[in-house]
C-alpha cells in the first residue's frame, strides 16, 4: 500500500458538485493566497481530481490537518490537501463528501467552502483516546484510528466506520462529537456468530479479522465484509444478533481463516461458498461489498479475481429467509487474473484483483479493477466495459480528459452520488477523482 510508483506529476484539478465548491469551479495558476486552485467544470464523460494535491511528492499528512496534538486544526483547500493512500469516499445524509485518508489514519470531509476539514481521527495510528472519555465515549477530536477502510451512515445520521486494522466497527455521532466502539473486541479472530456485539454487562462478544466494508440494507441490518475471515456477516436490526450470510469460516486460530479460503459454491447457498481475500498482518484492504435496490449483494472476491452476487430469498432481505434460498453466483470475471472481455458478457471477462463495487440506481455495477488500474462497468444486460482509466496501464489522470482516455494508478474504491457522479479513490495517485457519467 505504500507503493511509490507514479509516472506523472499532478497537473490541474477537477470539479465536484456544487455541494463541494460553493463558490463555483474554475482553474488557476496553483499558487497560494488569492490564487488557490479550485476544481474545474466537468463535461459528460470527463474525469478530474476533486480532493488531494496528488502525485508522489504530495503524499503525507498536512501540518494544518489534525495531527495527534489533541486539537482540531483549520481546514485546507481541497486541492492543496495531502492524502496518504486514500481508500474510499462516502456521502453524508445532507450530501457532504467524506474521504478515507487510509494511511493518514483519519476521515476527512469537504465543507461548504470547498475546504477539506478534519472529521474523525487524530492522524495517530492506534486505538486509544487522546482526551478524557465522556460517558465511555471518546471525543471525536481525540480518537485514534488504525487504517479505516470504509464508512456508511445509519438511520440516525451516525457514521459507522470499518476500522480495519483495529478489527472493530466504530460509530461516530458527529452532532455530539463522540466516538464509540460499536462491535468487535479487536483480537483478530472469528467468533461471536449467534451473539450480540456486547453482553448484558457491555462486554464484547464478537471478533472480526480486518473488517473492510460496511453497508446497511433496506431493513436496517448492517452487513460487514470480514475480510480475513473470508465471510460476509450481518448485525440484525431487530435483535442485534451477528450471523454469517456469505462465505464460511470453519475455524480461525489467528490472523485469517485459512480454512475458509477458496472459490466454490456457485449456484448454491451463499453460506456454503468459499471466498478468497488476503490475510495476515501485511495485507491490503480487499473484499468490499455493495447492495442494489433489490437487495442483491455484490462482493469483490478479490483473490479470486471475480465479483460474486448473492440473491436474497423471497423476502428480499439477506439473512432473513432459509439459507438455501440465498444463492451465490459469479457476476463478473472468470477467476483468471488479467484484462479482457470489454463489449461482451461480464462472466467471460477477466478482472485483476477487484477490490470494491458500487451499484447504480439503473442496475449498472461499477468495479474497482484495482490491479488493472481502471474502473469497469457492468450494464444491466450483463455487458462489461471500461468506465475510467486505461486497463493495464498505470499513471496519473489528466484533468478534463475523457475518463476512458486517461490513466489511473491502483484505484481501491468506487462510489456513486446518485446524481451522475462516479467517484474513484485513485489510491496510488493520492487523490480522489470524479467522472461525470454520460446520461
Amino acid at each position: 500500500m505504500n507503493d511509490e510508483r507514479f509516472s506523472l506529476v499532478c497537473r490541474s484539478l477537477v470539479c465536484a458538485t456544487s455541494l463541494l465548491v460553493a463558490s463555483g469551479c474554475g482553474s488557476s495558476d496553483g499558487t497560494k493566497g488569492s490564487h488557490i486552485r479550485t476544481p474545474i467544470a466537468l463535461q459528460a464523460g470527463q474525469i478530474g481530481m476533486i480532493v488531494g494535491a496528488g502525485g508522489p511528492e504530495n503524499k503525507g499528512t498536512d501540518q494544518v490537518d489534525a495531527n495527534a496534538d489533541g486539537k482540531v486544526d483549520p481546514p485546507i483547500p481541497v486541492l492543496e490537501a495531502l492524502l496518504d493512500t486514500p481508500m474510499d469516499v462516502a456521502f453524508s445524509p445532507e450530501g457532504r463528501l467524506l474521504v478515507i485518508d487510509w494511511n493518514g489514519h483519519k476521515i476527512r470531509a469537504v465543507d461548504a467552502d470547498g475546504n477539506l476539514a478534519f472529521l474523525v481521527g487524530t492522524g495517530k495510528e492506534g486505538d486509544g483516546c487522546e482526551k478524557p472519555a465522556v460517558d465511555g465515549k471518546c471525543p471525536i477530536d481525540g480518537t485514534e484510528l488504525n487504517h479505516p477502510t470504509d464508512m456508511t451512515f445509519d438511520s440516525d445520521g451516525r457514521l459507522v466506520i470499518a476500522a480495519w486494522h483495529n478489527s472493530k466497527l466504530k460509530r461516530a455521532d458527529l452532532k455530539a462529537g463522540l466516538v464509540e466502539n460499536e462491535c468487535g473486541d479487536g483480537k483478530r479472530n472469528f467468533a461471536g456468530d449467534g451473539k450480540t456485539c456486547k453482553d448484558a454487562n457491555g462486554l464484547d462478544q464478537v471478533t472480526f479479522d480486518l473488517p473492510s466494508s460496511v453497508v446497511f440494507d433496506k431493513a436496517g441490518n448492517l452487513l460487514i465484509a470480514d475480510q480475513a475471515n473470508q465471510v460476509i456477516r450481518r448485525i440484525g436490526a431487530a435483535d442485534g444478533i451477528v450471523k454469517t450470510v456469505a462465505g464460511n469460516c470453519p475455524g480461525s486460530l489467528g490472523f485469517g481463516c485459512t480454512a475458509g479460503l477458496g472459490y466454490s459454491g456457485d449456484g448454491g447457498p451463499a453460506t456454503e461458498a468459499k471466498l478468497t481475500n488476503n490475510l495476515g498482518q501485511g495485507t491490503d484492504p480487499q473484499g468490499k461489498i455493495a447492495l442494489d435496490a433489490q437487495g442483491n449483494l455484490y462482493i469483490a472476491d478479490t483473490g479470486n479475481n471475480v465479483i460474486r452476487k448473492v440473491t436474497p430469498g423471497a423476502d428480499g432481505i439477506l439473512g432473513e429467509g432459509p439459507p438455501e434460498e440465498e444463492i451465490i453466483t459469479t457476476f463478473a470475471g472468470t477467476g483468471e487474473p488479467g484484462f479482457s472481455g470489454d463489449g461482451g458478457p461480464a462472466t467471460a471477462a477477466k478482472l485483476s484483483s477487484p477490490t470494491d463495487v458500487a451499484a447504480a440506481e439503473d442496475g449498472s455495477v461499477y468495479i474497482a479493477d484495482r490491479a488493472n488500474s481502471c474502473v469497469r462497468k457492468v450494464a444491466p444486460d450483463g455487458t462489461i466495459t471500461t468506465a475510467a482509466g486505461s486497463c493495464g496501464h498505470a499513471g496519473m489522470p489528466e484533468d478534463g480528459a475523457m475518463a476512458t482516455e486517461t490513466v489511473l494508478d491502483s484505484p481501491y474504491g468506487v462510489a456513486l452520488d446518485g446524481k451522475g457522479g462516479l467517484y474513484i479513490a485513485a489510491t496510488h495517485n493520492n487523490c480522489i477523482c470524479k467522472v461525470l457519467l454520460p446520461k
